[in-house]
């Protein structure tokens, strides 16, 4: 798995998780109540993959939450383990976006 510190320095996000799919906390970077931001994503990243299939448009890649005050972004990889980044600056999203891409398709 990656290095959550050096992932976070690398985009400039204010925090991170790494966490299960049923939204077991491995790791966390700079966040409050961290097991139940874990629990949260896992069961949003849950509840997306679900979606997806039923649509039947594949396996879920990733999700993007962005609201007025900043951005999650969630990758989940083929043995269910998740990573999240949050940062509050959106002009960051392309970095986070691309950065995860990377981290999941190598």
């Amino acid at each position: 798995m990656v290095d959550l510190n050096i992932l976070v320095a690398e985009t400039g996000a204010d925090s991170g998780l790494i966490f299960s799919i049923d939204g077991i906390l491995i790791e966390s970077y700079n966040l409050e109540y961290d097991g139940n931001v874990a629990a949260m994503i896992g069961m949003i990243l849950k509840m997306s993959l679900e979606l997806s299939e039923d649509l039947n448009k594949g396996d879920l890649k990733q999700l993007m939450i962005k609201n007025c005050d900043g951005i999650v972004v969630a990758n989940k990889d083929h043995n269910d383990n998740c990573i999240a980044l949050l940062s509050k600056d959106l002009s960051k999203m392309g970095l986070l976006l691309r950065k995860m891409d990377t981290i999941f398709n190598n």
